[in-house]
């Protein structure tokens, strides 16, 4: 656990955005708040084309309870290149739900509620 949050916080000061992998798909700009809200860029690259979500995370005491989606996009090509297509659903609140980036945002929000205990 130790690792994961050295490597996290190591992320979050890089002086230029680079995507950083995490398990399966990649991330990059993540930003900690007082409130334990986490904001974070996710790519998911798969054969010949990627998406591209930014994500932000309600964290309490560790744990991510709410999540919104403020623009994602769709590329035809790998890791974020080629022809774009955005979208956005106006960035509402919905509760935390399990999906692909379940353990992403569950370690996002442990280091969110170490930083400003």
């Amino acid at each position: 656990m130790r690792y994961v949050f050295i490597l996290i916080m190591s992320m979050s000061f890089s002086a230029h955005a680079e995507w950083r992998e995490f398990e399966n798909f990649y991330m990059k700009d993540i930003e900690f708040t007082a409130n334990q809200r986490v904001s974070v860029q996710v790519l998911v690259d798969a054969d010949g084309f990627s998406f591209i979500w930014h994500m932000q995370y309600q964290c309490d005491n560790g744990v991510p309870t709410k999540e919104r989606n403020f623009w994602h996009a769709y590329y035809e090509g790998r890791m974020g290149t080629g022809n774009v297509t955005y979208g956005s659903e106006g960035a509402p609140w919905v509760p935390f739900r399990d999906n692909r980036f379940t353990q992403l945002a569950t370690q996002l929000c442990q280091v969110a509620n170490t930083r400003f205990d």
